[in-house]
């Protein structure tokens, strides 16, 4: 299944280490790992699957058996480097700039005090963030899809709830509250459309109603 990802903003996930004049950096070698990923999208199958642990277990695994599903971290394409904010004929608008590789700039912020809300002393941050427009992941099938217990799970089910999951996430990354790593998930090998979620929706019935899931 493929999966392009467009960004609405930058985006920053971490390495949770820092360096000289960084106190949040990114990996340049690897924006959006393969972990964050797969992380994002059992959050999602989580929350559109309610009281439905052991389905969402059968598709990313859990202490029982592993996932038969493997991840890629994200490709973003070659061409021409898109602007950020505050370089030359830019307007501000992500959308007019040119598409292509990703950009990392540097934002300074203040650390805010958790009661008051108010701006803490001697706390200036500075923190990397990714200016890009797309970019593009893989999830593959690297095992065999095993009994988990509820009703038979087959490839296609399975791929129905890892796209459904795909397109319910809707933010990555930290900083989300201050606008960073707003995004839209398009899988395809399936898209979503009308058929996929009916199946989408009975599958979530079936193991509802099973009385082992």
């Amino acid at each position: 299944m493929r999966v392009t990802i467009d960004f609405h903003g930058p985006f920053r996930v971490a390495t949770g280490m820092g360096r000289p004049g960084i106190d949040a950096a990114v990996d340049r070698d690897n924006l959006l790992p393969a972990a964050t990923l797969k992380g994002l999208m059992r959050d999602s199958a989580e929350r559109l699957l309610p009281g439905l642990p052991r389905l969402v277990e059968a598709v990313f695994g859990g202490p029982r058996h592993p996932t038969p599903w493997g991840w890629e971290a994200a490709r973003f394409p070659a061409g021409p480097r898109p602007q950020s904010p505050g370089t030359p004929h830019d307007d501000g608008q992500a959308e007019d700039r040119p598409r292509g590789q990703p950009v990392v700039t540097t934002r300074a912020r203040v650390r805010l005090d958790e009661d008051t809300g108010a701006a803490l002393r001697d706390h200036l941050l500075y923190g990397e963030e990714v200016w890009a427009h797309s970019a593009e992941f893989t999830v593959t099938q690297h095992g065999p899809l095993l009994d988990t217990g509820g009703p038979r799970l087959d490839r296609n089910g399975h791929l129905t709830v890892l796209a459904c999951a795909a397109a319910g996430v809707h933010s990555l990354g930290a900083d989300r509250r201050r606008g960073l790593g707003w995004v839209h998930c398009t899988p395809a090998d399936p898209r979503v459309d009308e058929e996929l979620i009916r199946h989408f929706t009975a599958l979530a019935d079936q193991w509802r109603n099973h009385p082992h899931a």
